[in-house]
């Protein structure tokens, strides 16, 4: 069995595009794989996006240049269409990655994936603020969460403290960015890669128990 560590944000566009294809390639491979969900704040505070953007419109023009990272994997998105629907305005970090921790406390790694992808569909599909408790709310709704249990989650220093935790192992392991994926606590794959690298590492060590034809750095080897 491998297990991915997967740390990523669910407002970043890149941990957006490799969700996608990761989701698909560990299909493939059923019981072989298991993926671990972990935080990693990019925004990780209000006063962090005020400082770049000191009005919603300046923080909606920061979300259309990010956004225009997934029309360059994706050609038919439209991100100034979902910019124009109005309800994208501060969003950071924060509020979101506690939603998906708190969906993990009911529903283990895949209730974290399942909310985390949904978080991220409402946000760069539907143009949703997800700092939102009743957006955020409605995702647990939507996924069959106990919404009183999550609604407590949300607001408890245990699922913060989570958050957090996850980010300073990844500081732990000289992580500064995501997307990042651990591969059985060794390699480290860092930034967005296609559907056929991913799924050439996993048959990699499946098949010879190490990456034979993609090369991988051990996460301690400082690049």
């Amino acid at each position: 069995m491998i297990k991915l560590t997967f740390f990523h944000d669910v407002i970043c566009p890149f941990c957006y595009v490799t969700s996608k294809r990761l989701r698909k390639v560990v299909r493939e491979f059923g019981n072989e794989v298991v993926v671990k969900h972990k935080a990693f704040s990019i925004i990780p505070s209000l006063e962090d996006l005020q400082a770049i953007a000191p009005t919603v419109e300046d923080a909606r023009q920061v979300f259309l240049n990010e956004f225009q990272i997934i029309k360059r994997y994706f050609p038919d998105y439209d991100p100034e269409k979902v910019i124009k629907k109005g309800k994208i305005g501060y969003v950071w970090s924060i509020p979101p990655l506690i939603a998906c921790k708190a969906a993990e406390f009911q529903k283990g790694d895949e209730g974290h994936w399942e909310f985390f992808d949904r978080a991220q569909d409402k946000f760069f599909l539907e143009g949703e603020d997800i700092t939102k408790e009743e957006v955020l709310v409605s995702i647990a709704e939507e996924i069959g969460l106990d919404v009183n249990r999550f609604k407590e989650d949300l607001k408890s220093k245990k699922t913060k403290l989570a958050v957090i935790e996850d980010e300073e192992e990844a500081k732990a392991m000289g992580i500064r960015g995501v997307p990042a994926i651990l591969v059985n606590d060794t390699w480290l794959i860092r930034g967005v890669q296609s559907e056929d690298f991913y799924r050439q590492v996993i048959k990699d060590i499946l098949e010879n128990g190490e990456p034979k034809n993609v090369k991988l750095k051990a996460y301690w080897e400082r690049e």
